[in-house]
């Protein structure tokens, strides 16, 4: 061996070491407290004590281990990947049951919900992206609910916005049973059963609910029946494993399987047994009660919102990269985002930048501001404010990306531009984003604590790809007594500046965050990808896409790469940017790195080795070449794959 190759391997087997005594220095601090300093310290006796000592939601990665230190989840009939380990149960027990992606999908999706009620919680919104075999076709469900009819802007501008008034109409109840209706098999009480187990049987409080629920214990307390929910043992009295049971949603499960069985009693079909379950949620007693009360609690949700609710299919937006389709939602989600990105990225040399250097980094961060310029001004829900010609043209990416400097960052987020003029700045588009006072807002976590989201994706042997984003929590909004669900807050996602196309009007859809992604190479199924984690969602699933499909990485390695992020922008649903020149970094990637960026102008800020604020996001991949399939989850937060 050259010496060169030598003293590589000896530095690389030196930093093992060293991380393998820094572990067990951290495990003897943990296991070696004794009674008395445990309690001192706040953390917990027994088993669950181990997860205490770590200031990390991830492993400790060695770039030599090709295993990834996770098995690599593999299948040639069904894959799924998903944000908690019992829903991917679910999912992959209808898989081996027969059932194709789309069952499969429902069945996890519903399970999903009523197990992150802090995140996505029964009911919010869920957009959908599938590609159907049997069809042959990319298809989107739209997964944004309406806004109320009471919600206008002028209401909004004079009593702002706030737990109550930003009540949407739920989404994915509709998503779930027109999915089984035309692509499944099941019927909504088949989908739905394991669901209804987790409510009446319970679940096991795991780390990341605790977290979030002792986060946001003073907006719980705010709504008794929310306070019952979630401190069920006590206010303070939780406890990593205490069973969480949801009677009140099985209630309403129930109510709906009822529905479905008297439409089968009476002579009626599967689907239209699974229409009497839906029109059970939106226009029977749940309805009901939704209407009752916010009314009472001085909401504008009314029963009419609910009962004269109906969603669609429609085409995906899209655009190709390299010899890849890649399809999203339209403008009622942040998609657009990722084709105005892609459209852009295009035009670079990503090999010759060399991965995660300073260059590659300044780079796509100075795309994703661009993009996120556009769509601020130019994206909503495409009913009220179609996209202008030209927006989604690679003509137009062309002109965007002269604005970069590839040795300066941008300090504000930039102008919009103007694609019907194919101008790279719009005639009169703002140059500054930035509050008049300069205050910046350094953590921004408000935003990610109240509605953030999980995520499934899943494939099969037909070549079927069902990838769904769930979102809307529980905790600060209020969920409705006597039936286990709530509305969420994702109207606080509309603007309340009349010149935007994501502009608050009554019926209408904001753009909200979430947007998964379906990938096609050749006209077959490549990938599915979803994640939690508001505006950085495409951030984190632009890198992973990325990773595969320009550097060559495997789904486990892509998402296990260390992850940067842009917030230098308006959060959706503000118009004002609180962290210019804002760019976190996860401290895997080198220090030199983030010097020569904050060189560039950037305002480097840490994530800490792993942080699950730079998402988590699911996947499902397939070898074009044999057809195996490979399902993986990110391991920043609590995910689970299974396949066979």
């Amino acid at each position: 061996m050259p010496r060169q190759e030598q003293e590589d391997y000896a530095m690389k087997q030196l930093i093992s070491v060293l991380a393998v005594a820094a572990l067990a220095i951290i495990a003897w601090r943990g296991f070696g407290m004794g009674a008395a300093d445990k309690a001192a310290s706040g953390t917990e006796e027994g088993v669950f004590a181990t997860i205490a000592p770590f200031n990390s939601y991830g492993h400790v990665h060695d770039a030599d281990n090709v295993e990834a230190m996770r098995p690599r989840v593999m299948g040639t009939h069904g894959v799924i990947s998903s944000g908690h380990y019992l829903a991917t149960q679910a999912g992959y027990d209808v898989l081996k049951a027969g059932g194709n992606a789309f069952d499969a999908g429902v069945t996890a999706g519903m399970a999903l919900k009523a197990l992150k009620m802090d995140y996505a919680g029964w009911t919010g919104v869920a957009p959908l992206i599938l590609y159907s075999a049997a069809e042959d076709r990319v298809i989107t469900r739209v997964g944004a609910g309406t806004s109320p009819a009471l919600a206008t802007l002028e209401y909004f501008r004079e009593h702002g916005k706030s737990p109550i008034n930003n009540a949407l109409i739920p989404a994915d109840i509709d998503v779930w049973l027109a999915t089984l209706d035309r692509f499944g098999t099941l019927s909504f009480s088949e989908a739905a059963a394991p669901t209804l187990r987790i409510a009446e049987e319970g679940y096991h409080l795991y780390k990341m609910q605790k977290w979030m629920i002792e986060d946001q214990m003073e907006e719980i307390l705010a709504f008794p029946y929310n306070t019952d929910f979630w401190f069920q043992n006590g206010v303070g009295e939780q406890r990593l494993g205490d069973l969480m049971v949801n009677t009140d949603l099985g209630r309403l499960i129930r109510y709906m399987m009822e529905a479905e069985e008297q439409a089968l009693a009476a002579g009626g079909s599967r689907s239209e047994g699974i229409r009497a379950a839906r029109d059970a949620f939106y226009k029977g007693e749940p309805a009901r009660d939704v209407s009752r009360f916010f009314r009472e609690q001085g909401g504008i949700v009314r029963y009419e919102d609910l009962a004269g609710y109906e969603s669609r299919w429609e085409e995906p937006l899209g655009t190709s990269f390299r010899g890849y389709d890649v399809y999203t939602g339209d403008g009622w989600s942040q998609g657009p985002r990722i084709v105005l990105m892609l459209n852009m990225l295009e035009n670079f040399d990503l090999h010759a930048l060399g991965y995660n250097t300073p260059q590659y980094i300044h780079l796509i961060s100075q795309v994703i501001n661009l993009a996120m310029s556009d769509a601020h001004r130019y994206v909503g829900d495409p009913d009220f404010a179609p996209a202008p010609e030209g927006l989604y043209g690679k003509e137009y990416a062309r002109e965007r990306i002269g604005l970069i400097d590839e040795k300066s960052a941008f300090q504000d987020m930039p102008p919009w531009g103007d694609p019907a003029a194919m101008a790279a700045v719009a005639d009169g588009a703002p140059t500054s984003f930035v509050t008049a006072s300069g205050a910046v807002d350094r953590e921004r976590e408000g935003s990610a604590r109240s509605i953030d989201t999980s995520s499934l994706s899943v494939m099969d042997g037909e070549g079927n790809v069902f990838s769904l984003t769930e979102s809307d929590g529980h905790t600060f909004t209020p969920m409705i007594p006597g039936w286990g669900f709530g509305l969420g807050n994702r109207m606080g996602q509309f603007n309340l500046d009349p010149e935007l196309a994501n502009a608050m009007a009554p019926g209408k859809r904001p753009r909200n965050t979430n947007a998964p992604l379906l990938v096609m190479k050749e006209g077959r199924p490549f990938m599915g990808l979803s994640t939690p984690g508001g505006d950085q969602q495409l951030q984190s699933l632009l890198q992973v896409f990325l990773n595969v499909v320009v550097w060559g990485m495997s789904p486990e390695q892509a998402l296990d790469q260390p992850r940067f992020g842009s917030y230098n922008f308006p959060a959706s649903g503000s118009e004002v940017n609180l962290s210019p020149a804002v760019l976190r970094l996860e401290d895997r990637i080198p220090a030199r790195t983030a010097e020569e960026l904050r060189a560039m102008g950037h305002d480097v800020q840490s994530w800490g080795l792993w942080n699950w604020r730079a998402c988590a996001p699911t996947v499902t991949w397939r070898d074009p070449e044999t057809g195996v399939m490979i399902a993986a989850g990110d391991v920043r937060r609590e995910t689970a794959s299974a396949g066979f």
